[in-house]
Formats: C-alpha cells, sequence, structure tokens
C-alpha cells in the first residue's frame, strides 16, 4: 500500500495532475507564512521566486502567479504565465515540503528520490544547487533541507535552456535560506 501511495504522489507531482481541493487563487503579495506546530514552517512558492524574479527569468513582465495546492503530497504551486498573451513562456514553482504534509504523508525527501528513481536514464545531474539536484523533462529539481523543488519553464532547450533553470534553482534556494 505504501508503494502505491508513493506511486501516486510521484505522478501527481511529474504531471501536475492531481486536482485541487480547493479553487486557485491569486496574488499580488507573497502569503505570511505559515507554522505547522510540529514541523515547522509552511512556505509558499511565491517567497522562492517573487512574481519580479519571474519575469526577470523569463525576461518579460508576467501576470499575478495563480496558485493551487496538494495537501495529500505536501505540494504548493506558483504559475507565472506572461502579461503578453501571445507569449508562450512561463514559469512554474512546485514546493513540496513535509511541513504541509499530513502526519500520514510520505516525505518530501521519499518523493524525490522516488522521481529521481523513475527518470534515471532522462537526467542530467547538478552538483552546485542544493543538497541533491538534477534537470530533467519536468525542469529543475531540488532537494534542499526537507523540501522538494521542482521548477518548470518554457524556456528550456538542449543547449542553453538550462541556465535559465540553474539560475531559477539558485534564486530560490537563496530565498529558501531567508524564510526556513
Amino acid at each position: 500500500m505504501r508503494i502505491i501511495k508513493i506511486f501516486i504522489a510521484i505522478l501527481c507531482l511529474s504531471l501536475n495532475a492531481c486536482q485541487n481541493n480547493e479553487k486557485p487563487q491569486e496574488n499580488n503579495a507573497p502569503a505570511p507564512l505559515a507554522t505547522n506546530s510540529t514541523q515547522g514552517n509552511i512556505l509558499e512558492p511565491e517567497l522562492l521566486i517573487s512574481k519580479v524574479e519571474a519575469a526577470e527569468l523569463l525576461g518579460e513582465a508576467v501576470e499575478d502567479g495563480k496558485k493551487s495546492e496538494t495537501k495529500a503530497v505536501g505540494q504548493k504551486i506558483c504559475f507565472y504565465k506572461p502579461v503578453n498573451s501571445s507569449s508562450r513562456r512561463f514559469l512554474q514553482i512546485s514546493l513540496t515540503q513535509d511541513s504541509f504534509m499530513p502526519p500520514a504523508g510520505v516525505g518530501s525527501e521519499t518523493i524525490y528520490r522516488e522521481s529521481k528513481k523513475m527518470i534515471v536514464n532522462s537526467k542530467t545531474d547538478i552538483k552546485e544547487i542544493g543538497n541533491d539536484t538534477f534537470i530533467a523533462a519536468n525542469g529543475i529539481n531540488i532537494f534542499k533541507d526537507g523540501y522538494y523543488i521542482i521548477i518548470s519553464s518554457s524556456l528550456v532547450h538542449k543547449n542553453d535552456g538550462d541556465l535559465t533553470l540553474k539560475s531559477a534553482g539558485k534564486k530560490a534556494l537563496e530565498n529558501l535560506e531567508r524564510f526556513k
């Protein structure tokens, strides 16, 4: 049964296919930190990459982030799309955290490790970012101190797209250190 739960959690994270129990929200400013008394701060993904930072990374103005969450796997998502409706660019930050998971959750590190195992042949390991990081088709995947961050972007190309993802990953970890 635990293997099935892990597989479902990984599937939800990898494909962002899980439906949110709450309506997506739009926020102009990052939400304040919530605290789970047994597990620490619950962070919002827009704290890791703000609207201004998303615009800088994409090279164009973006709308307010659209948020969703899936508490069953401890995941919160913020999706930034450009103000220019003809642009095909985007930046999405997915944050899975133990502090947002239900008590019986499998844990962010388990979800990260199982995700990494599933895509063993189609990933590139990155040594200089986080505790453990790789880039795959879904974006840059970072594990750092109980937080699993996936940053996806339309600016991924075989030759130079990794620079956008690496820059976004470094910015997210810099902000993580400030807020955790």
